[in-house]
């Protein structure tokens, strides 16, 4: 390379640099590099780290150490000074070392949450960059901002044990929990260490898909690289994308396009929270039923991961599949698929069931999401839905019951039947709606019982406490693990129990899940038309979250309720199913005293659902489940809440 060839290779350089200065003064913004003294002027600085000699993507290096000479770069790191200027002439001798033999020597940066700025080295920068390469050696120094509640700060932190584990620093997420995600995606640990391997493995494949990601016009929607490639992973195996050839990645990446725009368009669910009214029927039609046109019977498939001999969740599905066939005689014609096992056999039974001829397939557990979303993708015609809450896909809608409302009744049954100032509870898992269940109870007691607590106790916290509170003498009410079903039980007490003199336990109230109701509901907005007008649209899913009003919940009473109590009761879910009343009407405040709801305002579905706060009368906290058992991992990953970190005892 001569330097009369460097100094044409400066002109195209210094051509692209004045584009790019345009380009920015004509939106407002500076035309230069980025000056990190300028960022902390008013930013404290917790630690520093010395990072050492790392490999740093050009793509992530923003700007420089120091303003001295910022100015003499377009924000792209590109030359803007003359041809004829001593900075050209040291840029053109660079451009020559590095075709001739490479650029050997490291620059020194700063890494601040995870963009780099250059103290030294800044026209080796630049010559790199206009010669695309990948990355360059630096000696780094990394400058760490206190932890502070700012989503960008947790996400940042979040990265650093992440990299401490990985050394890997090209990816990132604009949300949080991302990079736990990404190693569970990886089938790494929480903890664990990637080797050289993995590295090496894992550069391919980011490569690999971003290079597809980019070309499908990744570049044009707000979010990173590693936000699609999480989507990615949660349909298709690490082990199997490594294996895949570019066309092959591109090609799965098309089908689920749709569920990685949503991501930026922040239109996640809309949330359905009772059935939609029929449409209505021309009046021939309704005068005449032999006028309608014949249909073929709407064919619809529940494929269920457990037996509904031996299980009360399944046989409750299989209960609501029933009331489909007496419902709809002629109309539909329905079929189960038992007892399949989630990530191994469920993609293959739901894809059966689609080539098969299915309209509509229920499947019952949330563990089946990845699997019904890759069939989804491949049958948009059919109809899928997984009983979840509150996941946003477009292409799969999700159903659950909202049993917050029958909670409260309960709280007020406790209150009033209880002996003691306390009262117990039993959750399961921390997940969506559980907090709203929590506090529910806890304001339904606070109604009738000012100064009463609820005892909270969780039924996955390996504390060891007997969840049947024995061990508290003075409580002796509590609420105990749902009864999801009728007449199915499991030799367990449920719902609302009170204990006896005699030590033994009477159920007082039990919260019954009718899904037959949901599913009539459901299969009668498809045959009447109203499917398409429930909120659905090509970037927002649609969660089914109906509660007493739909008839999806009902609380069941014991025979030795007082008669007034149970009137009084029904009163009030007369009120609350009329939207009469609301559960949570009135200022809420929480265990650390923050107001979260005054007298005036109310929660949004989302609001509930997302609930991480326990009220100010709960004795207690919300587990955090860094390892959950490998039975409720891929739940908790989908559905798992974390503590608000203000209301954190």
């Amino acid at each position: 390379m001569s330097m009369a060839d460097a100094k044409q290779e400066y002109a195209l350089a210094l051509r692209q640099a004045k584009k790019q200065y345009r380009a920015r003064v004509n939106q407002g913004k500076s035309p230069y590099l980025a000056v990190l003294d300028d960022i902390l002027e008013n930013t404290a600085i917790a630690t520093q780290e010395n990072l050492g000699l790392v490999s740093i993507p050009m793509q992530s290096i923003a700007g420089t150490k120091t303003g001295g000479r910022h100015t003499a770069f377009s924000s792209g790191f590109l030359p803007l000074l003359q041809p004829d200027s001593e900075f050209a002439s040291k840029w053109c001798n660079l451009y020559c070392a590095h075709l001739n033999e490479g650029i050997q020597s490291p620059i020194k940066a700063y890494e601040f949450m995870n963009r780099f700025y250059v103290e030294e080295g800044n026209k080796r920068v630049s010559v790199l960059n206009y010669c695309q390469a990948a990355s360059v050696k630096a000696e780094v120094i990394r400058l760490v901002p206190p932890l502070t509640d700012n989503p960008e700060t947790r996400i940042y932190y979040e990265f650093m044990d992440f990299y401490r584990l990985s050394k890997v620093n090209y990816i990132y997420f604009s949300r949080e929990g991302s990079f736990t995600q990404l190693q569970t995606a990886l089938c790494k640990g929480a903890q664990e260490r990637w080797t050289d391997d993995d590295r090496s493995n894992f550069f391919y494949f980011y490569t690999m898909f971003q290079r597809e990601f980019m070309a499908l016009g990744g570049d044009q929607l707000k979010l990173t690289t590693g936000d699609a490639i999480l989507v990615y992973l949660s349909l298709h195996r690490y082990s199997d994308a490594l294996q895949q050839t570019p066309a092959q990645l591109s090609q799965n990446l098309k089908k689920l396009w749709q569920e990685v725009e949503i991501l930026a368009h922040h239109k996640t669910v809309q949330v359905s929270l009772k059935p939609s009214k029929p449409a209505a029927q021309p009046l021939l039609q309704s005068l005449f039923p032999i006028l309608q046109p014949r249909q073929a019977p709407l064919k619809v498939v529940f494929v269920l991961d457990r037996s509904s001999n031996v299980s009360a969740w399944a046989a409750a599905h299989i209960l609501g599949q029933k009331s489909l066939d007496e419902a709809f005689p002629g109309q539909v014609v329905t079929s189960s698929i038992e007892d399949v096992e989630c990530g191994l056999y469920d993609e293959a039974e739901i894809e059966g069931a689609a080539r098969g001829g299915a309209d509509v397939i229920f499947a019952t557990s949330s563990e089946m999401m990845p699997a019904c979303l890759k069939v989804a993708a491949r049958h948009p015609n059919v109809k899928i839905l997984n009983c979840s809450l509150n996941q946003p896909h477009p292409l799969v809608r999700t159903y659950s019951c909202r049993s917050y409302e029958a909670k409260y009744l309960m709280g007020i049954l406790a209150g009033i039947l209880t002996q003691g100032s306390d009262v117990g509870y039993v959750a399961n898992y921390p997940l969506y709606g559980v907090c709203a269940a929590i506090n529910a109870f806890a304001r339904g007691l606070q109604a009738v019982r000012p100064e009463a607590k609820v005892i909270l106790r969780w039924q996955c916290s390996p504390s060891g406490q007997p969840l049947d509170f024995s061990d508290r003498s003075d409580i002796t009410v509590f609420s105990a693990r749902d009864q999801k079903t009728p007449n199915h039980g499991q030799g367990h007490y449920h719902g609302l129990c009170r204990r006896k003199e005699d030590g033994s336990l009477e159920e007082l109230a039990v919260p019954i899940w009718h899904w037959g109701n949901m599913y009539q509901h459901i299969i009668r907005s498809i045959l009447g038309g109203t499917w398409d007008s429930d909120g659905g649209d090509s970037f927002r899913g649609v969660s089914y979250w109906w509660g007493m009003s739909s008839g999806a919940v009902e609380l069941h009473y014991g025979d030795n309720i007082p008669d007034g109590t149970h009137r009084l009761l029904d009163l009030i879910a007369d009120h609350i199913c009329n939207n009469e009343y609301d559960p949570f009407t009135g200022t809420v405040i929480t265990q650390s005293g923050r107001l979260v709801k005054d007298a005036d305002s109310t929660f949004t579905p989302e609001d509930l659902i997302h609930m991480n706060w326990l009220n100010e009368n709960v004795v207690g906290e919300i587990p955090i489940l860094d390892d959950p058992p490998m039975e409720w991992r891929t739940l908790m990953e989908q559905q798992g809440i974390y503590p608000d970190s203000e209301d954190t005892l």
